[in-house]
Parts: C-alpha cells; sequence; structure tokens
C-alpha cells in the first residue's frame, strides 16, 4: 500500500511539471496615431513556405478585421508578422559590448520536469506608408513544454494586439496574462 502511494505521488509530480499555468508575455508599443483609413496588406511572403506562419498571418488577419481594419491591395498599412520557436534555456541578446539588450532571457527548467522548454514568440508591426513611420509593434511569447505553435498562436496575437488603437505614448507596456493549460 505505502509502496502504491509512493509511485502516485511521483507520477503525479512528473505530469504536474507539464500541466500548470501558461504565461503570455506582450510587450505593445503604440509610436503614433493609426490613420483614419484603417486599410492594411500584409508584407509580401518570405521565401521560405512555413505552416505556422501562414496560420499566423491568417489569424493577425482575422484580429485586425475583428477591430475595424480592412484588407486592401493599396493600403497605407503594411503589416509584417514573424514567428519563432526556440529553445528556452538559451538567451538572446542583441547590440554591440556597449549597448548590449536583452532580447529574450534564459529560461531554467522547473523541478520534475520532463521535457525542455521552448518558447513560442510572434512580433507583429504596423508601419505607415504614407508617412514613412513605424505605427505600432507587438510581441507576445509563451514557454511551452509539449503545447505546440499553432496551439499558442490565438493567444500570441491577442496579446501581441492588445495595444494596437491605444493611446500613442513614448514607452512599451508590458502586460502578462495567465491561462491554464499544457505547457
Amino acid at each position: 500500500m505505502i509502496r502504491s502511494l509512493s509511485w502516485i505521488l511521483v507520477s503525479a509530480m512528473t505530469v504536474s511539471g507539464c500541466a500548470g499555468p501558461i504565461q503570455t508575455r506582450a510587450t505593445t508599443h503604440q509610436l503614433i496615431a493609426p490613420p483614419e483609413q484603417a486599410s492594411f496588406v500584409l508584407s509580401p511572403i518570405d521565401a521560405v513556405a512555413n505552416h505556422d506562419t501562414a496560420l499566423a498571418r491568417d489569424l493577425v488577419t482575422e484580429a485586425l478585421s475583428r477591430k475595424g481594419y480592412q484588407m486592401a491591395s493599396d493600403a497605407s498599412i503594411l503589416v509584417h508578422v514573424a514567428l519563432s520557436d526556440r529553445p528556452a534555456d538559451i538567451a538572446i541578446n542583441a547590440g554591440d559590448q556597449e549597448a548590449e539588450k536583452l532580447i529574450a532571457a534564459a529560461k531554467k527548467q522547473k523541478r520534475f520536469q520532463s521535457c525542455s522548454d521552448r518558447e513560442h514568440r510572434l512580433t507583429i508591426s504596423l508601419f505607415d506608408q504614407v508617412r514613412g513611420a513605424k505605427l505600432y509593434s507587438g510581441s507576445a511569447a509563451e514557454y511551452h513544454c509539449n503545447g505546440t505553435i499553432a496551439q499558442s498562436l490565438p493567444f500570441l496575437v491577442d496579446s501581441a494586439l492588445s495595444g494596437l488603437d491605444n493611446d500613442a505614448g513614448d514607452a512599451p507596456r508590458s502586460t502578462i496574462r495567465t491561462r491554464q493549460g499544457i505547457e
């Protein structure tokens, strides 16, 4: 009986390393006010065809449409969508030695976690082509042990666009949203 209870506890702790709260970390920045005519076009597709990137572009198009933006070939707003998937235990820095900036910190693996985390990151940038200026940028990222990018995308798109059409500001806004799910 005691031996069975021990195995149940060990099994429960192992499984708990992969299920639990998922944090969606987002940074948004409305740089300038959007134009009155809210029409957009997606940037040309990259040379490498990727199912997840195509899905991300479709979800961004749907989200912008729900916010009142219309897709048009002669649009004033150019939308760029970037998607990445990387091992979460690797940090990413940018810049030179004098002005190095941390883009993504390395994540430590949780105790009793059975697999290595990956970071799914989506970045959406809107450019006002008439004024020649960046209009908005939003990025969202999540850590996952077993989850796929396709499963993350609806939450990443929602978070990355959460600051769109807010008042223009000098500094980016950071938020963390938490939900239950399989990491």
